[in-house]
């Protein structure tokens, strides 16, 4: 096997432990037996995230067959594995687990349970998302993507001068200012609006690539 074909393999491996984590995370969620108090937010950004790591799997195959001229294939191939890694990572912190709220509740950290009312199987999806460790950790994950992606795509310049090695970061940059907007705020009104305009922008690329 070529050097392509074990990065490959090992990539889709990555993926394939991200997308069953998100869809087990999900799973537990529709489960008989257990409560859940929905949110729209939470299972948007997991929409996302499943339709960018398909779509970006999908591209990685015609990226890495493409010779790479600056800094040669090591530093490239260890940057394309690391931003799948974050993508991993991003399925894993979309969803909770199911005993997210128990064990919030038994630290202290969460208002107390009605009597009578186990707090086993019961997940409050908008309490997750908005906790301030999650959004730390899943739009942090985000923005190290977003940064890995940039550093790939610098490795891959040919030649250029500084002016369009310029133009290809500031949508990296635009992009990492976009995702940090729901770590700054609680709002939900610019939540659904980074969310919507991320997701666009993804569901365009795909209709693209489906479409050539």
């Amino acid at each position: 096997m070529s050097q392509l074909e074990y990065l490959v393999a090992l990539i889709s491996i990555i993926v394939g432990l991200g997308l069953t984590d998100l869809a087990q995370s999900f799973r537990e969620l529709i489960r008989p037996g257990h409560s859940v108090k929905w949110d729209g937010l939470p299972l948007a950004w997991s929409a996302f995230v499943f339709v960018m790591t398909i779509l970006l799997w999908w591209q990685g195959f015609t990226v890495l067959e493409e010779p790479v001229a600056a800094g040669g294939p090591g530093p490239f191939f260890l940057t394309f594995l690391l931003f799948f890694l974050l993508l991993y990572l991003c399925c894993a912190f979309a969803l909770p687990d199911p005993d997210w709220e128990r064990s919030s509740v038994e630290s202290g950290s969460t208002g107390s349970i009605e009597a009578g009312e186990s707090s086993e199987h019961q997940v409050d999806l908008e309490a997750f998302y908005f906790s301030k460790g999650h959004r730390r950790w899943f739009f942090g994950l985000l923005i190290g993507f977003w940064v890995a992606l940039m550093v790939a795509d610098q490795l891959t310049f040919e030649s250029g001068g500084p002016a369009q090695r310029l133009r290809s970061v500031l949508p990296v940059v635009g992009l990492c200012a976009v995702t940090a907007i729901p770590i700054l705020t609680d709002r939900r009104w610019a939540h659904w609006i980074v969310v919507t305009l991320l997701g666009g922008l993804i569901g365009a690329e795909a209709v693209r690539d489906i479409l050539l």
